[in-house]
């Protein structure tokens, strides 16, 4: 393996409250980490090397930061971004309710870390001048290049040890820093793994380190070096910020704002990120900024940048005469068809009491659990047993929004079509809560909120009975939703978009679009997708769920995969169901591309995937965008109806 040289950039690592020796001027620490230190228990802190460099982490108040990394590879963009990264490690140095301590002055020696085959409180030698890594993305990508998941037991077993306290549900201890070592002696041509692993603040512990006992072989060490070399362009740096944050947004409610990469931010010259992730993990936003000096735009740039931009507003955009569909006829028959369609009867009564009970028995912290071959999440549970949800107060009320939204498109004859996408739990309540019947509607609130949308002159898709239906042709291990992920697989999503795309056509202005049906190309992919719930359950259980092959399409116009333009006659948007195979995986292959396929019209995608409520503020910023549309379809999980963590704040 090579050796990885040391960033001429400074590095300062936040451990256990404590800032770590730097080999220049430390930034200022983060308030937040000061008050930690000044509570932390009194533990005794060996005296580091200076560590190597891998980012500069700039801090410019207690809610924002800025990490710049030199050499954008892949290793040095994971690390700046899981690296005491302040929006994954709110609240966790709140000492958990039900911790004693019971353990808290036994020895490392005498408490057993069987996985490790050493264990010191010193950083080891054999790591001197090896960059470090984070272990949580880097294994993913060995599971997907070389089918062996043993990493990403051996660490989460390290992760899942919990002092002779299993109900403790937090994580006594992390993994911080990996380090990838060419092995010694029998180890020869293979790669030994050594470990930085620091202890939750509230067990009053010092940082260790150990090597693990499980070693890689040659192929391992191919991957090692290609994930620590190969440098990004700033459009994959962008995938890669997109990426990242799909896959945090269920918990974390993380999304990218909207920021001209390399422009300057928050009034900083000397802050020029190319991607701003924006974060809401405890009922307060918070901002982690990445900056690559490569990426950064020169003020005759931005000038430029900001020139063309400008002439793009103005010129590039193409006005279409509208003229609204203001037929009622499918909205009544949706209306129709709801009615009584999922009563509250004492079938239903015993699933929402089964389903709360189940919800009471987990830890407080814990957000997603197992059952069934399936993994679930606790804010879809929520949905589940929600109460009247046009009963909530005036910011979770999303109604009012609703209207206000199909008043706002109204005014500029563009049609407004809502798509709520049924949770995973909804469909699948057989196997959420045993004894269930398939066929049973247990969602009643929601439905009846679906039915009030339409009751006030909405036009809503329900994809309900179509995915019920789906359902039922599903081939183990492949289901209609993912089994391990709160989004859709390829057969839910294929059956939604042929219901939209006939719903689509049947508009009167849809022949005025001047449809292109045939004009685009579909062909099968597959996608190696790890579940977004896999990161919320206990530790011990994580390494039970590898990543997901699943099925997918790809659409194609001409020999590039398709992308919807400005001119597009349709805007599709809303949260990570819109994103999720459009923008992340394996791209051009979600509903945006689907839909333009099926329609033959093309289809453009907003996607926040910080949460469905947040994308109308993005809607109003397209003033100029909005002249060529023709329909504005707003698609979203249904969960977000719901006490959502994003407010539905107004227009």
């Amino acid at each position: 393996m090579k050796k990885i040289s040391t960033s001429v950039l400074c590095f300062a690592g936040l451990s256990a409250g404590m800032l770590l020796a730097a080999s220049c001027a430390a930034p200022s620490v983060n308030p937040s980490v000061q008050a930690a230190e000044s509570v932390a228990p009194a533990v005794h802190i060996p005296t580091y090397a200076a560590p190597v460099t891998v980012f500069e982490m700039r801090v410019l108040d207690r809610d924002k930061q800025v990490r710049v990394v030199e050499k954008p590879t892949l290793a040095a963009l994971d690390f700046a971004a899981y690296f005491s990264n302040p929006i994954r490690m709110a609240g966790m140095d709140e000492k958990p309710e039900n911790y004693t301590g019971k353990n808290a002055n036994a020895k490392l020696a005498d408490y057993p870390f069987p996985m490790l085959d050493s264990i010191s409180e010193y950083e080891p030698e054999a790591v001197a001048g090896v960059a470090p890594i984070a272990w949580e993305p880097f294994a993913k990508i060995l599971y997907a290049q070389t089918g062996d998941d043993s990493l990403a037991k051996s660490l989460n077993e390290v992760e899942a040890v919990k002092w002779d306290e299993p109900d403790v549900f937090r994580a006594f201890q992390t993994v911080s820093r990996l380090w990838g070592v060419p092995g010694t002696g029998d180890n020869q041509g293979k790669i030994e793994w050594w470990v930085e692993v620091m202890p939750a603040v509230w067990t009053g512990r010092a940082p260790f380190y150990g090597k693990l006992k499980f070693v890689s072989g040659g192929e391992s060490a191919e991957v090692l070096n290609y994930y620590m070399t190969a440098e990004m362009n700033s459009e994959e740096a962008m995938n890669w910020a997109r990426t990242l944050s799909s896959y945090w947004y269920p918990t974390l409610n993380t999304d990218l704002e909207q920021h001209t990469p390399g422009a300057i931010w928050e009034n900083s010259r000397a802050n020029r990120p190319f991607a701003v992730m924006r974060g809401n993990p405890m009922g307060s936003p918070m901002w982690v900024a990445f900056e690559v000096p490569a990426f950064r735009l020169t003020d005759e740039q931005l000038r430029a940048a900001a020139v063309a931009d400008s002439l793009a507003a103005a010129g590039e955009v193409v006005p279409v005469n509208r003229t609204l569909d203001t037929s009622s006829y499918a909205r009544l028959e949706t209306l129709a068809s709801l009615e009584n369609s999922c009563p509250a009867t004492p079938a239903t009564k015993k699933f929402r009491e089964a389903l709360k009970k189940k919800l009471a028995k987990l830890p407080k912290e814990q957000n997603a659990w197992s059952d069934n071959g399936m993994l679930w999440f606790r804010r879809n549970a929520n949905y589940l047993v929600a109460d009247k949800i046009s009963g909530q107060d005036s910011l979770h009320n999303p109604l009012p929004r609703m209207i206000e939204l199909k008043q706002y498109l109204d005014s500029m004859n563009v049609q407004l079509l809502v798509v709520p996408i049924p949770v995973k739990e909804e469909i699948y309540a057989d196997k959420l809560i045993k004894g269930t019947p398939a066929d049973l509607c247990v969602n009643v609130n929601g439905r009846e909120f679906i039915r009030e949308l339409l009751a006030a002159g909405i036009d809503v898709l329900d994809l309900y009975p179509l995915l019920m239906v789906a359902r039922m042709g599903d081939e183990p291990p492949h289901y209609s939703y993912q089994r391990y992920d709160t989004h859709w697989a390829l057969p839910g999503m294929l059956a939604a978009m042929e219901l939209l795309a006939t719903r689509v056509t049947q508009y009167s202005w849809y022949a005025d679009a001047n449809p292109q049906p045939g004009s685009l190309v579909m062909k099968d992919t597959v996608v190696l997708r790890e579940g977004d719930l896999v990161a919320h359950l206990a530790d011990k259980e994580k390494s039970k769920y590898p990543a997901d092959t699943l099925a997918g399409m790809k659409i194609y116009k001409g020999d590039k995969p398709y992308k919807g333009g400005k001119n597009a006659p349709i805007l599709l948007m809303g949260d990570s169901f819109t994103g999720v195979f459009e923008s992340v995986d394996q791209k051009s292959g979600g509903p945006g591309s689907l839909l333009a396929y099926a329609t033959g019209l093309d289809v453009q995608v907003l996607t926040s995937w910080g949460g469905g409520p947040g994308v109308r503020a993005r809607l109003k910023k397209m003033k100029k965008d909005m002249l060529s549309k023709r329909l504005v379809i707003y698609m979203m999980t249904a969960r977000d109806f719901w006490q959502s963590p994003m407010e539905w704040d107004g227009l």
